[in-house]
């Protein structure tokens, strides 16, 4: 009898140990589809007004912070000017509670 009960213990144990781990690779896709989703919401509404002049990299950080690297031309004061009102619109654009993020700014190199 207590053999029998180890030996439920321990499948009952496998059982919850593989269900845990199935849920928490089915919310890291989840989060990687998010991510990906803002990041194309992103690259197109910079490419819509500015043409393809950046493109940025969408992360979540821990606690819900979103964070955007993008290269910029310093050369071009305006458009980094445009480019950080484009990220904040489409960051914030749903809720308010979105409106925590990150911008990154990095100096590209212009095209010789």
């Amino acid at each position: 009898m207590r053999a029998l009960f180890m030996f439920l213990a321990i499948l009952a144990f496998q059982v919850l140990v593989t269900a845990a781990l199935h849920s928490l690779a089915t919310w890291l896709g989840r989060a990687r589809e998010v991510a990906a989703a803002r990041q194309i919401r992103l690259t197109d509404a910079i490419a819509w007004e500015l043409g393809a002049i950046a493109a940025p990299v969408v992360r979540r950080r821990l606690l819900g912070r979103w964070q955007v690297r993008v290269g910029v031309p310093v050369d071009r004061p305006a458009t980094v000017g445009r480019l950080v009102a484009i990220v904040h619109r489409v960051l914030t654009g749903e809720s308010p509670r979105r409106a925590r993020y990150e911008l990154i700014l990095t100096p590209e190199t212009p095209a010789a």
